[in-house]
């Protein structure tokens, strides 16, 4: 299902639609937990909402520590911000919106972003200088500076198409795959069933579930797990001190 919403001549895609209502979505959600957390009794056993809310929270903590180390505490916010908008905006194709996710530029403007944030982050943990000796110069002297300048700066500039085209490539590929496998069982239900197939046609109607909460489910919520991985990886190099 696509939305389109029209404001005098400027008309907003139903990619940059589906996005803000998953923002919106998440900030009522947010507003939720934290008067669910206001009010729970922390002498009272966690249970129900309030201990989901625990148990991911706890989880994204700890992968942050254990992926970037002692200085976690200050990005965790981040991470769990863009895990919490990928994972919903990967799933609202469950719901029959399109996923923001599969619309390149949205995939393009979260990297730059996320890569903006990594490299502020760098900039603040250990001052310009040591991060631009860092990142871009290293241990190298000399003449091989010509050299590996340019290929450190191509090397951050590829981050945007590898971290962008993994997860723009993924879901558009899922969503193309689901739409020609559908289409298919659709075209096997039909003849087997009329043919007396009726075997054939309930294997096709619960051949698709199953499809479908693989590409929209598992690979959604992995394809969640990789960003955040390199993400949280590029913030520990770059907010490390360099020998």
């Amino acid at each position: 299902m696509d939305i389109h919403l029209t404001f005098g001549d400027i008309v907003l895609e139903p990619a940059i639609v589906n996005s803000l209502l998953v923002i919106l979505g998440l900030m009522f959600f947010f507003i939720i937990c934290s008067v669910v957390i206001k009010k729970a009794n922390p002498t009272n056993p966690t249970t129900g909402f309030m201990g989901l809310l625990e148990f991911v929270y706890s989880s994204l903590h700890d992968f942050s520590y254990n992926s970037i180390g002692e200085k976690a505490g200050k990005f965790i916010p981040f991470v769990i911000t863009a895990a919490f908008y990928l994972a919903v905006a990967n799933l609202v194709g469950l719901l029959g919106l399109s996923a923001p996710t599969a619309n390149i530029n949205i995939t393009v403007a979260l990297t730059i972003t996320t890569l903006i944030y990594i490299m502020f982050s760098g900039i603040f943990s250990k001052g310009l200088g040591k991060y631009l000796k860092d990142t871009y110069i290293g241990n190298v002297r000399g003449f091989m500076l010509v050299l590996f300048i340019p290929i450190n700066i191509f090397g951050e500039l590829s981050k945007i198409i590898s971290l962008s085209f993994r997860l723009f490539g993924n879901i558009v590929s899922g969503a193309l795959l689901l739409g020609l496998l559908t289409g298919l069982l659709g075209w096997l239900f039909t003849v087997l069933v009329p043919l007396g197939g009726i075997a054939g046609g309930a294997f096709s109607v619960t051949l698709l579930p199953a499809l479908n909460a693989y590409f929209d489910i598992f690979a959604g919520l992995m394809q969640t797990f990789i960003f955040c991985t390199l993400t949280t990886m590029w913030i520990k190099t770059a907010v490390e001190v360099g020998e």
